[in-house]
């Protein structure tokens, strides 16, 4: 789709630390955020991307809920919201939409937009993110580009990011 200047949008997991509370604030913003961004045409999909991760044994899926609130809330077609049901960090958010762009054939002449919020924005492009992503993957699952926003920077996926770690029985 060449009228798009991204590929796609990820969004990437929200942490709840209520069990009864299936989209944190967080959530919620991220959400509303990359709606947006998708209303005013800058991609013509969103990648929701998170596990069940927290509360320990939550019944809730962060991609999952994403996607509800994106389709229920903000007015986006779900057969434009792609669902990435297993990350359990940002490290694995970025890897994960990675492979499945990489898998699914996406344009590569042209970058994803990483939406979320100011605070996770900013632990993307600082060094401890890239200094975890080392230290936990052995690479770095693509490379930023230009930060746009306190909300929004630019992404292109790293083909090692379709190595699977044997050693990890959560790498999907």
């Amino acid at each position: 789709c060449a009228r798009y200047p991204y590929a796609a949008i990820i969004v990437p997991g929200p942490v709840s630390r209520r069990v009864e509370t299936p989209l944190s604030p967080a959530g919620l913003l991220r959400t509303e955020l990359a709606a947006q961004r998708y209303h005013a045409g800058q991609a013509p999909f969103l990648i929701v991307s998170g596990g069940y991760v927290h509360p320990n044994q939550t019944p809730h899926n962060e991609a999952l809920e994403m996607k509800r609130a994106l389709v229920e809330r903000f007015g986006v077609p779900p057969e434009a919201v792609l669902i990435e049901p297993h990350a359990r960090h940002t490290t694995t958010n970025l890897r994960n939409a990675s492979r499945l762009v990489l898998r699914h054939g996406f344009p590569e002449d042209r970058p994803l937009l990483i939406t979320t919020d100011a605070q996770q924005s900013a632990y993307i492009t600082g060094t401890v993110f890239a200094e975890r992503c080392l230290k936990e993957m052995g690479y770095q699952p693509g490379t930023l580009g230009r930060r746009l926003s306190p909300f929004d920077v630019e992404f292109r996926p790293s083909r090692i990011s379709l190595h699977a770690d044997s050693r990890d029985a959560l790498d999907p």
